[in-house]
């Protein structure tokens, strides 16, 4: 491997076609290694020459990684101070390039080995580390985002060898938040191979990480046999423009990190199911035989194209490495990266609508934004940072640790992710000179550990342009959870709340016999590491027709808030999904016609409409459907009729006495509780 300077030129087209490595993302104009019509195929091919390929290596977010160790095929390298890292191989048709760097996802991509280009790779955090004691036991774990959860029986792993695991192990949980920057570090940059063997590119509706060792390092995998669950929220309601809904199917794809691409994986089938915490009430869930990353995604092939190129302030054209987020028109997110030669060149398979953010960056560290719909070309004006700064959080303690940081003028702001080991942060902001001044905040995206304890950390501080930012960061211990319990379906549950916390020494802290209500704020020894969470809901409630006492359990890491999900069933006996009811008359009524209203009161929810029926005439029936989740003995059922004669009725009932489709009879009455007479 060849580290070059900065400034050094480099000719990266060697031929007028370029195709984009990963994938048939970029078109290609003119004949690229094909023979001309008419030349002599028997010629040998021409000796293979060196090549020069640049990495420009960041978070998902854009921070420059420093200290990334990246391997092409099998040659090594590390990423220098601003992030890049540059080889110098011989052409061949392809290479797969690695980056790794501690707290990071492993991201790998197939690249083309053929055109000297600069291609951007980008790396999302580790989101959750949790430490387990016993990994043989059967459990539960829930992440700190995006609703991830991960199911387990027990004996489920085994080592390298084989053998059973047992005892310590700490696992690592990564869900990608697929609307927001998490996909700008899609492993593979989207590009699959689907179960037929044939390549085809991916839109995402949900992906997770799951990484397991022991304590002597190993990574564990599911035993033969074994299966987990898992899961993800989705947090739109559809994905490229398609509804999705409870019972919707989604292909599974799995990483292969040493081709840099995905495989569907047609032994199993991913499945939308409700979710308590997605914002849409949907999470993708599946059945897996093994760990790595996995995808719950669709095969994106579309008819549209644009084209795009990058040229420096002075109109010249260079080649440039590029990075596109594509947002769709019902919000579904999909992102590439690439290589684009001098002049630019067409991406295909794109949407005929959609907003684009592209971001380039040219050797030499020029950078430009830019965003677009797919009505007209692209170009991109790449010019020099308006700021450069290398940026580094630490504790008080000077331990340095991994954090969000943004960054303002006042009147642009920036918010990027800097590893424990620091980052270099830089901008294309117009009107910054040496006499501006930068503000800089910083906060810990997840609890660390600090003198034993689990803390938040927050800092600020002040800069110029170019200088180096150290953030130190003041703790705050975590010491209180707020805790609540939910139905599957998210519906706030009444419950008995009991919590086991394991502590550093193997101490344990326990709570039992909670209640709670709405939420409950509950005190936890900030030293906590892993929390045990398991609850029972205080009334039997309503789901499929049946009265049942819902319960649920699952661990996670101290966190401020927590959402105990009640997802265990025990029956307990027929419940009413509907009844019926109508008007009569009593004596002193003549009502032709009634409007009738229904409510839900208690078990938290307040007073609550379940329906109404306008303009009932006398003796009909009318249907009054009852939703899910319904508590046997702490809801209560009212009804209420007037009559076109100004008569009243009203029944007040515990929704557990009611019986399925019985018939409720409201008889009007002219005569007020007051005594006064209501008809004319």
């Amino acid at each position: 491997m060849d580290k070059l300077p900065h400034n050094k030129s480099i000719t990266y087209l060697k031929t007028l076609s370029f195709a984009l490595l990963t994938t048939a993302l970029f078109a290609c104009d003119g004949n690229g290694g094909n023979s001309l019509p008419g030349s002599d195929t028997d010629e040998p091919d021409p000796p293979s020459s060196a090549i020069d390929l640049s990495f420009l290596v960041e978070t998902h977010d854009g921070a420059r990684l420093p200290g990334a160790a990246v391997t092409l095929d099998e040659t090594s390298g590390q990423s220098d101070e601003t992030g890049w890292v540059h080889f110098s191989p011989e052409e061949q048709e392809s290479y797969v390039v690695r980056a790794r760097a501690d707290g990071f996802v492993t991201q790998a991509l197939k690249v083309d080995g053929v055109h000297e280009s600069v291609m951007p790779i980008r790396l999302t955090p580790v989101k959750q580390t949790l430490s387990l004691n016993d990994i043989e036991s059967a459990r539960t774990l829930s992440g700190a985002d995006q609703g991830a959860r991960i199911t387990f029986p027990a004996n489920a792993f085994v080592t390298p060898d084989g053998d059973p695991a047992n005892g310590a192990a700490t696992v690592q949980i990564t869900p990608w938040d697929i609307a927001n920057g998490d996909l700008n570090a899609m492993p593979g940059n989207g590009q699959a191979v689907d179960a037929m063997g044939a390549p085809t590119e991916l839109i995402s509706a949900g992906m997770l990480a799951v990484s397991v060792h022991n304590d002597s390092g190993d990574y564990l995998q599911l035993a033969p046999g074994a299966t987990a669950e898992i899961q993800v929220d989705l947090p739109q309601g559809s994905i490229n423009n398609e509804a999705l809904s409870i019972g919707s199917t989604v292909p599974m794809w799995h990483f292969d990190e040493s081709q840099g691409v995905w495989e569907e994986d047609d032994s199993t089938t991913g499945t939308v199911v409700a979710s308590a915490t997605s914002p849409v009430g949907l999470a993708v869930h599946a059945e897996v035989s093994h760990f790595s990353i996995w995808n719950w995604d669709f095969k994106f092939e579309n008819g549209g194209s644009i084209n795009v190129e990058c040229r420096l302030f002075d109109n010249s054209a260079v080649p440039c490495g590029i990075s596109a987020e594509v947002t769709l028109d019902d919000g579904s997110v999909f992102t590439r990266s690439g290589q684009l030669p001098a002049g630019g060149s067409t991406i295909i398979n794109m949407p005929d609508s959609a907003t684009i953010g592209w971001q380039g960056t040219s050797f030499g560290g020029f950078i430009g934004e830019q965003t677009s719909d797919m009505s007209s070309d692209v170009l991109i004006e790449l010019g020099e940072p308006s700021s450069e700064n290398f940026v580094r959080c630490e504790l008080p303690d000077g331990v340095p640790v991994i954090c969000s940081v943004t960054l303002t003028d006042g009147n642009h702001s920036l918010t990027q992710t800097v590893p424990a080991g620091g980052a270099t942060i830089v901008t294309a902001w117009p009107g910054l000179d040496e006499f501006s001044e930068l503000s800089w905040t910083a906060e810990t995206p997840y609890p660390v550990s600090f003198n034993g304890q689990q803390v938040q950390g927050a800092g600020s501080a002040d800069s110029g342009i170019t200088d180096e930012v150290p953030l130190s960061l003041a703790t705050t211990p975590i010491e209180q959870v707020n805790a609540q319990c939910l139905s599957s379906i998210g519906s706030n549950i009444p419950c008995t709340l009991d919590l086991v916390a394991t502590l550093p020494d193997g101490s344990q802290f326990t709570e039992t016999g909670l209640t709670v209500n709405n939420n409950l704020d509950i005190t936890v020894p900030a030293e906590a590491t892993l929390i045990q969470w398991s609850a029972t809901a205080n009334d039997a409630h309503s789901q499929n027709g049946q009265f049942v006492t819902l319960s649920g359990s699952q661990e996670t890491g101290l966190v401020s808030s927590v959402a105990v999900i009640l997802d265990e069933e025990s029956a307990q006996g027929p419940a009413a999904q509907s009844i019926q009811i109508h008007c009569s008359n009593s004596q002193d009524s003549a009502a032709t016609s009634c409007d009738i209203e229904a409510h839900r009161e208690g078990n938290g929810v307040g007073y609550v409409q379940l329906d109404s029926f306008d303009g009932v005439p006398v003796g009909d029936m009318v249907t009054l459907e009852f939703p899910e989740g319904m508590a046997a003995n702490n809801d209560t059922v009212q009804l209420t009729a007037s009559g076109d004669d100004g008569s009243f009725a009203h029944d007040f009932s515990a929704y557990g006495s009611l019986n399925d489709g019985e018939s409720i009879e409201l008889e009007l009455q002219c005569t007020g509780a007051s005594g006064n007479n209501t008809c004319p």
